[in-house]
């Protein structure tokens, strides 16, 4: 193909882009579900089963906290503003790293205002997951 040729396929290839990425961001958002955010940010360290079990175990210098028995060592009741300050790097727990830079990266935190819902969606269906799994 010539150089010319090239070149003034340039500007429609750059539009075609363009366009697709406007309608990529008036497409909702794909949530993932509370349970599949556990297996890919936390079950690492705390098992599939939350029971504190999982493959990192043994590269860590602290036992993971066995998630299913949060509510029972709250008095039966689930600690959720408790775990919503964990989770979201309020509560300094040095073993999930600072508030600047938590385990999670950036799942639950938005970098614009128009991401504000997405995370906080996010933040709500783990939540909810780890209090569905309490035994």
């Amino acid at each position: 193909m010539s150089s010319k040729i090239s070149q003034a396929l340039i500007p429609v290839a750059l539009t075609a882009i363009f366009a697709v990425n406007l309608q990529a961001k008036d497409r909702p958002v794909h949530q993932p579900s509370g349970r599949d955010i556990y297996m890919d940010r936390c079950s690492a360290c705390h098992g599939e089963d939350g029971k504190g079990n999982g493959p990192a175990v043994g590269a860590l210098r602290n036992a993971p906290g066995d998630l299913t028995l949060l509510a029972a060592r709250n008095g039966g009741t689930f600690p959720e503003e408790r775990v919503k300050n964990i989770v979201g790097g309020w509560a300094n727990l040095t073993v999930h790293g600072s508030r600047e830079m938590p385990i999670w990266g950036t799942l639950f935190f938005a970098k614009s205002p128009a991401d504000q819902q997405v995370a906080a969606e996010r933040f709500k269906s783990l939540v909810s997951y780890l209090q569905s799994i309490q035994q």
